[in-house]
């Protein structure tokens, strides 16, 4: 399962966690999330006020653990996610959505106009 992490590091907070996160090594992130997630990818804020992550988990007990090695110094929100093509075959076995190809309800739109 995919998961969207944003964080943010309230200014009392930031330079204890900016020394946590620039002493790891690439080693040290891997042990930090562990063998059951997979960092999708990571992206900071340039100000230094936060960041977001997409990794994968189905161990959520594993995920919990992770999050709480941070919370002490960031706060977390978390939200599961998914790819288009998984929101793309969900929408469409919806009973209101409307198969055809882009244009031809372009084409539709038009011609009722």
């Amino acid at each position: 399962m995919l998961f969207l992490i944003n964080w943010s590091v309230s200014s009392a907070n930031r330079i204890p966690c900016w020394n946590a996160f620039g002493k790891m090594t690439p080693a040290d992130d891997l042990k930090d999330a562990g063998d059951s997630i997979k960092i999708v990818g990571r992206w900071h804020k340039l100000s230094g006020s936060g960041g977001m992550c997409i990794c994968e988990c189905s161990d959520v007990s594993a995920f919990n653990s992770w999050m709480l090695n941070w919370s002490p110094i960031c706060d977390i929100s978390v939200e599961p996610v998914v790819d288009d093509a998984m929101a793309r075959s969900n929408i469409q076995t919806k009973p209101y959505f409307q198969s055809g190809s882009p244009s031809e309800e372009e084409t539709k739109a038009d011609d009722s106009a």
